[in-house]
């Protein structure tokens, strides 16, 4: 078991409600611009 701080309880608490507000189709497309990008920025070498 890992202990934690209040502070780092309280951060993770933040970050999972953040992560549960995120919808897929949001995630989806992210990944796609960023699929873009990674394919772009490794042409230019």
């Amino acid at each position: 078991m890992v202990n934690l701080s209040d502070d780092e309880v309280a951060l993770i608490k933040s970050l999972l409600i953040a992560l549960r507000g995120i919808k897929t189709k949001d995630l989806d497309k992210a990944l796609v611009i960023l699929s873009k990008r990674e394919h772009y920025s490794q042409e230019d070498g």
